[in-house]
């Protein structure tokens, strides 16, 4: 495989894991939170355990991945947030989430 080919592999890992933890996470928020049917809540926790799965597939260290996704959920987070939330970011957050994803790039993505 080219690195090309690794690296747009792993960028799809991280957020297809940012998109299972976030989904999942809010599926029991609205459980919880909007006292929704039980359902939501069991298929919110069946899709975070998958989410827990996703990493594994990675090609680096435990340590570095979940570093490097801390970057990726940021982005996602906030992208959830404008589709599903209807929520425009403010400066600080867009700012914030540049210096996030630059990190996490520095961190998976950088020469060894």
């Amino acid at each position: 495989m080219s690195d090309s080919t690794i690296t747009m592999s792993s960028f799809s890992l991280f957020f297809l894991a940012a998109l299972a933890e976030i989904g999942g996470g809010y599926l029991v928020w609205i459980w919880i939170k909007q006292k929704k049917k039980i359902i939501f809540g069991i298929v919110g926790g069946i899709i975070l355990f998958t989410y827990g799965i996703i990493p594994t597939f990675q090609p680096a260290d435990f340590g570095r991945v979940y570093a490097a996704y801390g970057g990726f959920f940021i982005v996602s987070s906030i992208l959830w947030g404008i589709v599903i939330d209807r929520k425009k970011p403010d400066r600080y957050e867009i700012i914030g989430a540049i210096i996030a994803v630059i990190g996490a790039s520095l961190i998976f993505y950088a020469p060894r």
